[in-house]
């Protein structure tokens, strides 16, 4: 007895849908879920800047308040390198087995986390700059004999006294521009909390790893320097980054000693002119948009570095 098997017909291959480079309608969910306020955000920046294009009293505001986005970025980038060197020598005083180191660079981060930064920023604009100059030069700056003669004519270079007056002048107190004065007091006081960032981000390295490099017979400098540090400063950086968006936004605080950045100019321009809604809408749209640029590249940075550390397992 014989039997047929049955043969299955053919089905029709499905039609082929052309590759779709990008899903338009999974983007737009995924942005009005997650960046709904971007949008908005963006829609004010479109009308601040229509009102700067089209209203006579904004655009006046804006031409002359905008030249004064140099200094701010100046001050920025100028603190916080400075700021980034002192935070981390503080930083290995902190971790220091020497009893004295330790608790001077204890001192110094206490004392510069605990004061408010108007009140720093004082002391060294009225404060510690005259008193600079009355070390170097005496009682009085007003004569042509300085005190501390190679230390007076080093300073005047600094401050950038002309060379042919410097054998005839001495340092005055206003020969200190109020922005190195500034840019002084905001590296001093970040430096305090950039200290305690290295410090988290070295001794959240493994002990282990020392050892392993002292036994190869390395010294401890080259094994905080090749194999410490660049753990750590990976592991901190997005804490940089913030700290970085956090001194352009204190910034601000140069105005209370005349420096000519964004905020002097909006308050010196709606003083003098009662533009203060104007003023403040201009001063508003350059911090927020300074401060959202820089924490994309935050997130970015710290998103990128994550990726990295999951493709390494």
């Amino acid at each position: 007895m014989t039997s047929t098997a049955s043969v299955a017909e053919p089905q029709p291959n499905p039609p082929i849908q052309p590759p779709q480079l990008v899903n338009v309608r999974g983007f737009v969910q995924r942005l009005l879920q997650n960046r709904t306020w971007l949008i908005l955000f963006v829609l004010l920046d479109i009308f601040v800047v229509y009102s700067i294009a089209t209203q006579p009293e904004v655009t006046k505001v804006w031409d002359y308040v905008f030249p004064g986005l140099a200094a701010t970025i100046r001050i920025t980038i100028i603190s916080f390198v400075v700021a980034v060197v002192i935070g981390l020598i503080v930083a290995f005083g902190r971790i220091s087995k020497n009893i004295i180191i330790y608790n001077l660079s204890t001192l110094y981060v206490e004392l510069f986390r605990g004061l408010p930064l108007l009140v720093i920023i004082l002391i060294f604009n009225f404060v510690l700059t005259p008193a600079l100059v009355s070390f170097v030069v005496g009682e009085s700056d007003n004569g042509n004999n300085a005190n501390i003669p190679f230390l007076d004519d080093l300073l005047q270079r600094l401050v950038g006294i002309p060379e042919d007056q410097i054998s005839t002048t001495v340092l005055r107190t206003r020969d200190i521009d109020p922005e190195l004065r500034i840019m002084l007091a905001f590296a001093v006081t970040y430096g305090a909390f950039m200290s305690e960032v290295f410090r988290a981000g070295i001794e959240s390295i493994g002990r282990g790893q020392i050892e392993a490099g002292r036994s190869l017979g390395m010294t401890y400098i080259q094994v905080m320097y090749y194999i410490i540090l660049p753990q750590a400063v990976r592991n901190v950086l997005p804490a940089l980054a913030n700290n970085f968006v956090f001194l352009l936004k204190d910034t601000s605080l140069a105005s209370a000693v005349a420096v000519p950045e964004i905020s002097y100019l909006t308050r010196q321009y709606s003083s003098n002119n009662f533009r203060y809604p104007e003023g403040l809408l201009v001063l508003a749209f350059l911090y927020a948009n300074l401060t959202i640029v820089l924490s994309f590249a935050s997130v970015y940075l710290e998103n990128r570095l994550h990726k990295d550390r999951i493709g390494a397992r």
